[in-house]
């Protein structure tokens, strides 16, 4: 007796849907409770990214493989900044060594390629067996990795008075764009930015750039969860908040080169736990890479600890 045909299909999107963000979230679920791995995909912040109205694909971020409509594996490119991509994704257990994730991953690669990004990156948790064997056999190379870090206490209401977070606005764009330049970017893009890069530059995390909402002011807010760091007035700073369910996720936190080495990093980020804990919010998460000492102190300083390793690796087309 034959056995049953399955019924294969693979979804390309440029983005989730929240019925797309539920499916996926519950494979990452599982996957993750059964390596006993974190899988970053960016879920939330995808879901709720500036959408375009265009019917037609421009880019295509979402690789869905579905058996019997079961979503069976996932893969994900994701673009902060810098024109580099990275990939990231998962393949449920019961479903993998059967060539299932290597389709999703050669149709990832060819629409990095079609986008020309100068740099592509793979994760993979550093505990994760299946994740790194499946890097080293399409030839990434190790590059650098990541703390997930985390705090789950109140933060004292004790900061520094003359530090404060402001909500960006529309204003904020081209210093936004800068700052992302300097904090994010490759050294060589850093030496290279020219005023005239604004442009360009403000393509940097969308979630900086298009945003929503208009102020008590009439200015237009950007995305709620970006903040300006001031210094009695004078932007020497940036720090974005997302939320998803009871927990705050920190990242894009920089301070301007003339301002740092003075406690002003540490009294930002502390006025941003407060923001989060008058949301009744206590769990809070951020990555920071795991040679940058300077940062990582700041995060233990302030009551965050490490949890988990994300290992970045480069893949050359």
């Amino acid at each position: 007796m034959l056995g049953k045909e399955l019924n294969q299909s693979i979804c390309l999107k440029e983005y989730i849907t929240e019925k797309e963000y539920k499916e996926i979230t519950e494979l990452k679920e599982f996957c993750s409770s059964n390596d006993k791995v974190n899988l970053k995909l960016g879920l939330h912040y995808k879901l709720n990214m500036p959408k375009s109205s265009e019917i037609e694909l421009e880019n295509i971020n979402e690789f869905l493989y579905y058996i019997d409509e079961v979503l069976v594996a996932y893969l994900g490119i994701s673009c902060f900044g810098g024109n580099i991509g990275e990939i990231s994704g998962m393949t449920h257990p019961n479903w993998r060594r059967k060539g299932i994730f290597k389709k999703l991953f050669e149709l990832g690669r060819d629409e990095c390629k079609n986008r020309n990004f100068n740099k592509i990156l793979l994760l993979s948790d550093g505990k994760s067996s299946s994740g790194i064997e499946f890097i080293k056999i399409v030839n990434g190379n190790y590059d650098f990795s990541e703390y997930r870090m985390k705090r789950f206490n109140k933060v004292s209401s004790e900061s520094m008075n003359s530090i404060n977070l402001r909500k960006a606005v529309k204003l904020d764009k081209k210093e936004i764009g800068k700052q992302n330049t300097m904090f994010f970017n490759d050294i060589e893009e850093i030496e290279n930015f020219q005023e005239e890069d604004v442009e360009e530059s403000e393509s940097i995390q969308k979630v900086d750039i298009d945003g929503i909402g208009s102020s008590a002011e009439g200015e237009e807010r950007l995305n709620e969860g970006i903040y300006m760091v001031e210094l009695k007035g004078e932007t020497i700073g940036k720090i974005n908040v997302e939320y998803s369910d009871n927990v705050a996720f920190i990242f894009g936190f920089g301070i301007l080169p003339d301002f740092r080495g003075k406690g002003y990093g540490k009294a930002a980020l502390k006025e941003a736990l407060c923001i989060i804990n008058e949301k009744n919010i206590y769990e809070i998460e951020l990555d920071v890479e795991c040679k940058n000492n300077t940062a990582l102190n700041l995060y233990k300083s302030c009551g965050f600890e490490e949890q988990s390793v994300m290992n970045y690796y480069k893949y050359y087309i």
